[in-house]
């Protein structure tokens, strides 16, 4: 496993998403497809399916199998819905916190927030709950992680591949950077990516749900005004406080698992007490 890591470059997997996003574009483009159609699909084949493609490619070439990285075990659902929330909690104040501190410098009429486009909710229930799961913890957790694992510490290995993890959602990267970082140390916890494909699925279906059921009521766009900043950095307090508080708790709880994982999948025998006390 360390060998196949340490040959799959960073660059062919980056020069794969780029040249099948292109191809993609241009061919669906030329099919007269709509333009929402054609940024998804491409999307979808250049950010996942390429990806999956490339990894399974080298799995097969060293004889190996992604069942290395999705070994039945046994989770708590405690465990589950707690990772999938609280981390989203937090980074749902954060954006609060963000909001109230922009609303500072706007206009006193307030901002407007732009109205959503038409949603297709099945397409994007598939997507959203079952396909993405799936396809970035085996890129993310299993493959950009591991690979980090070889060259960086403990601690730079999760928070490099959770911030790539969160840049990669762009405007909501905040709670999914939070949420990777939780997810690394559920991997190392289990060894496994099952939990992880779990709690991201639960999480992902929890914010579809939300969006869903805020779409029905939402026929206009909702203005936010200077008169909303008390209630707004209220709850930003409190998301932030419980968010953060959970958080330390499970770094605190789970982080000898992270580094009994350093330790026995990849040979650094001196490692477990150094990297226990980093956090």
């Amino acid at each position: 496993m360390i060998e196949m890591l340490k040959n799959m470059k960073y660059r062919y997997l980056l020069l794969g998403v780029i040249f099948t996003l292109a191809l993609s574009l241009i061919l669906l483009t030329l099919l007269g497809l709509e333009r929402a159609y054609v940024t998804s699909i491409a999307g979808t084949l250049a950010l996942y399916f390429f990806p999956i493609g490339w990894m399974f490619y080298h799995f097969k070439k060293y004889h190996l199998s992604f069942r290395e990285w999705l070994q039945p075990t046994k989770f708590k659902i405690r465990e589950t819905i707690a990772a999938a929330l609280f981390p989203e909690l937090l980074g749902m104040g954060i954006l609060l916190l963000i909001t109230v501190g922009i609303m500072f410098v706007l206009p006193a009429g307030g901002f407007n927030e732009l109205s959503e486009t038409t949603t297709n909710w099945g397409l994007y229930f598939i997507s959203a709950v079952i396909l993405a799961p799936i396809c970035e913890e085996l890129i993310f957790r299993g493959f950009i992680f591991n690979k980090m694992l070889i060259r960086f510490s403990l601690v730079k290995a999760v928070i490099l591949s959770s911030v790539i993890f969160g840049a990669m959602h762009l405007t909501t990267g905040i709670s999914p950077t939070l949420v990777g970082m939780v997810l690394c140390v559920i991997f190392m916890k289990y060894r496994s990516l099952l939990p992880c494909i779990t709690i991201h699925s639960f999480h992902n279906l929890a914010v579809v749900l939300l969006k869903y059921f805020a779409s029905l009521g939402a026929d206009t766009a909702t203005e936010i005004t200077p008169a909303d900043m008390p209630l707004l950095l209220i709850m930003a307090g409190i998301f932030v406080t419980i968010g953060l508080v959970w958080l330390v708790l499970f770094f605190r709880k789970n982080w000898h698992y992270a580094a009994e994982f350093r330790q026995r999948y990849h040979g650094d025998k001196d490692l477990l007490p150094n990297y226990a006390g980093e956090l």
